[in-house]
């Protein structure tokens, strides 16, 4: 059930977030959209009711709650916008503070509250500034959510610093879950939200920019620094724990020995003091004296000791004579001597004339002089002090829950404040390894880890007195410090570390960049062919350099085009006036020819053109004229047409049919023509003394003819295939008869095609319109007049095609007067 919960509360802003975005995409696409503000403030009052509901689905734990709320004001901001954003953390943060009227838990209410509206607004800021309100990349939605989760649970500790423990308990049960789902929903609601995301402009290049480059790089070196910070932090504040553990349990040990000592102390010398008062109302004190008062006091052993440091008088009868001086344990005791010390005590501990036998000795000074030493052995030690051990530890705490057990040499236990049942128990039943204890002459000091009264513990002990002292807490509790303290480290350095990262990425992309986007921008219209462009760029020293030497690299760049250009020119110049002097273009042509009159002109698109027109003499009796368009224009089509006039009048001059001029110049030309360019063209032969045409069409447009006073009419007849474009084609020779008077004229498609700023055709209506209108004009003003028409049509628009004409009139000649007359 409280997976259950906690998987709806995570589903609710994934939901609702395609919701809104697939209304926000149906208004757009009907253009019935909302007005930003309405949609912000919309969108924020949802996202605000849901942060609210998943305050009720929360799952309690005692004063605290498990929640996905901060998903609602993240993925408003993130996803729909920064005021709607802000909208959903207040109202989600105002709704959690007063939630507690209706049984939120009031522990966590100041830090939660705070945490959805910092959850809202910081998401709202990271969509406008760092974002460019795009939406995030699902990996930058969940690194955001994360960060917030943690600062919310800092934000527990902070709260509530006077009450560190229970503040721990519930950021550790809230931590995992609450990071857990919160993440979770938003990154699913990035990733099914990345279809809708059209705000985001495409990378045409398909790589990285530099600041999307740097935030990975640097997020990589923020995530790795926390761990390794967070890790270093966690063995120190391990090592200081466990130090500190063990001086606190070493230091209630000591206080434990030495209150026993002192105790054993204080007995054995009242019984010292007693026995000392017994002897001197001896006159004489004999050996039987001293075995009575040792039966009477319960004591191990009475030696008396004169002012020589000599014993005198012994209850064990081999110590008669014994020099006190004669052993270190023994000399202790001369203190007694010095007329300054009246009493003297010394700890359990072997003695010097037998270090097997062990005892703990205590001496008066005596009124006649000398003192008297008695001593307990160790099974009177433990009589005397073992009534107080349980009065000395029983109440005694180290912390919250550790204790000190005292057990005896056989592991008994003794004294223990978590033993109540009356049953005696040993070390190794409550779980502590015996093996591990040494005796109080080879002292262990170190800890060590056992579990102790079922729950893990650490422990370290010390002898006294014959019995053993043992320290334990409990190991949560000796590293209760380190959990807190690395638990808020942690969450400090990833909200410090963060934030940073948040600021070193603003500041890249807007230094850096946002800047090289400009620049990229003005390198784009450079290359485009605007050098008229110029980089400014100038909110750093780097940025100066590289955008006055952008600008000093396209001067130098336009001072070459322009020099190359004008080199250029001249060329084109001269290949233009070669290309027209390879032409007829002196007229009138033939002035002592009364047979004909004609006349051309070509103006070419570019400098030089792939049209061309030609007329000569074939003899004295026949004129050859055509006219023809390359496919293509520029250099390539210009080099080509001289290709083609040359070996189309070589043909003609041989005398061959106009027939076969054309071809054998289609055979020529295929030949090596990688190029794969053509030529249309149409060629006629002129019989100057009977009027008769011989004529071929390569794939050109059909002439115009008028008869004498009648109308142009176009010569329709079915043309063959282009020059040049395919091996092996034989072409038809056609003829009609030209009557003194009559005209043909010839033309390229430049004519016909010529378009306006339209795109409307100037068209062979419109021609044969405009010349049928012209009367009584020589071939060179039709021509002009044409041209000068087509002009006008055409007005501002550009020429796109070279426009070629040739107009020829046929007078009569001769044989042609003798024969009609």
């Amino acid at each position: 059930m409280v997976i259950l919960r906690l998987c709806l509360a995570t589903a609710l802003p994934v939901i609702v977030s395609v919701v809104l975005a697939r209304i926000n995409l149906y208004l757009s696409e009907q253009q019935k959209e909302i007005s930003y503000k309405t949609w912000q403030i919309i969108v924020g009052v949802i996202f605000g009711c849901l942060a609210m509901i998943s305050t009720e689905i929360s799952i309690h734990l005692g004063n605290a709650m498990i929640n996905v709320r901060d998903a609602a004001p993240i993925c408003a901001g993130l996803f729909f916008g920064a005021p709607a954003g802000v909208i959903a953390g207040l109202i989600g943060g105002v709704g959690r503070y007063f939630a507690v009227y209706w049984g939120a838990a009031y522990y966590t209410r100041l830090a939660c509250s705070i945490a959805t509206i910092v959850a809202g607004i910081l998401s709202g800021f990271l969509r406008k500034y760092l974002f460019e309100n795009s939406k995030p990349i699902w990996y930058h939605g969940a690194a955001a959510t994360t960060i917030l989760e943690i600062f919310h649970m800092m934000l527990i500790f902070l709260t509530n610093s006077s009450d560190v423990n229970t503040a721990f308990t519930y950021v550790q049960l809230c931590t995992i879950p609450m990071v857990v789902f919160n993440t979770l929903s938003v990154t699913i609601t990035a990733l099914l939200l990345s279809p809708y995301g059209n705000e985001k402009q495409n990378n045409k290049t398909g790589r990285i920019k530099l600041a999307e480059n740097f935030s990975r790089w640097l997020s990589v070196c923020v995530v790795v620094s926390c761990l390794a910070a967070t890790g270093l932090s966690w063995r120190l504040q391990t090592s200081l724990s466990l130090n500190n553990t063990i001086e606190q349990l070493n230091l209630n040990i000591q206080d434990v020995k030495d209150d026993i000592n002192a105790a054993s102390d204080k007995n054995l010398l009242r019984t010292t003091e007693s026995i000392a008062r017994a002897l001197s109302n001896l006159d004489s004190p004999s050996f039987d004296d001293i075995a009575r008062l040792c039966k009477q006091y319960n004591v191990a052993e009475i030696n008396i000791v004169n002012s020589e440091g000599i014993i005198v008088l012994s209850s064990n009868l081999s110590f008669k004579g014994y020099n006190m001086a004669s052993g270190s344990q023994s000399a202790e005791f001369l203190v007694l001597l010095d007329g300054k010390t009246n009493e003297y005590v010394q700890e359990y501990g072997p003695i010097s004339s037998d270090e097997t036998m062990f005892r703990k000795y205590a001496g008066v000074v005596l009124e006649d002089g000398g003192f008297v030493q008695v001593a307990y052995d160790g099974k009177r030690l433990q009589e005397d002090i073992s009534g107080q051990l349980v009065g000395i530890t029983k109440n005694r705490r180290i912390g919250e829950d550790g204790c000190i057990i005292i057990a005896d040499k056989n592991y008994i236990i003794l004294s223990d404040r978590h033993s109540n049942d009356n049953v005696t128990h040993t070390l190794e039943d409550i779980g502590i390894n015996v093996e591990t204890l040494l005796d109080e002459n080879s002292q262990q000091l170190d800890y060590s880890l056992s579990r102790i009264h079922d729950e893990p513990s650490i422990y370290t002990y010390d002898a006294a007195e014959g019995y053993y002292i043992i320290g334990v807490m409990p190991q949560a509790e000796a590293l209760f410090s380190r959990e807190v303290s690395s638990y808020i480290t942690f969450f400090m350095q990833t909200v410090i570390y963060g934030i940073l990262f948040i600021l070193i990425s603003f500041l890249i992309k807007h230094l850096i960049g946002d800047n090289l986007e400009k620049i990229n921008q003005s390198l784009k219209q450079i290359t485009e062919g605007d050098l008229d462009v110029i980089v400014n760029v100038r909110n750093n020293a780097e940025f100066v350099v590289l955008s006055d030497s952008i600008n000093a690299t396209v001067v130098t760049l336009k001072h070459y085009i322009d020099e190359a250009s004008e080199k250029m020119e001249q060329e084109l110049k001269l290949a233009k006036d070669i290309q027209y002097s390879s032409l007829p273009n002196v007229f009138p042509a033939y002035p002592n020819r009364k047979e004909f009159d004609i006349y051309a002109l070509m103006d070419t698109a570019k400098e030089v053109g792939g049209d061309f027109y030609d007329f000569y003499m074939l003899g004295d009796k026949h004129l050859a004229f055509l006219i023809a368009d390359v496919s293509g224009k520029g250099i390539p089509a210009a080099l080509f047409m001289m290709r083609a006039k040359t070996v189309i009048k070589s043909l003609a001059e041989a005398g061959n049919p106009v027939n076969d001029v054309f071809t054998l110049s289609n055979k020529k030309l295929c030949e090596n023509n990688d190029a794969e360019m053509f030529v249309t063209g149409w060629m006629g032969i002129l019989n100057l003394e009977t009027g008769i045409i011989e004529y071929a069409n390569a794939g050109h447009n059909p002439p115009l003819v008028r008869k004498k006073n009648g109308n142009f009419e176009y010569l329709k007849t079915r043309p063959g295939f282009v020059l040049g474009g395919m091996e092996g084609v034989r072409y038809k020779k056609n003829e009609f008869q030209l009557e003194p008077g009559d005209e043909i004229f010839l033309y390229t498609d430049g004519v016909t095609e010529a378009t306006d700023k339209y795109d409307a055709l100037y068209s062979e209506e419109r021609l044969q319109n405009f010349m049928n209108s012209i009367r009584n004009a020589d071939c060179e003003t039709l021509c002009r007049m044409i041209r000068s028409d087509i002009d006008r049509f055409v007005g501002t628009a550009p020429q796109f095609d070279d426009i070629t004409m040739l107009s020829l009139k046929y007078k009569g000649g001769p044989e042609y007067e003798k024969n009609h007359n």
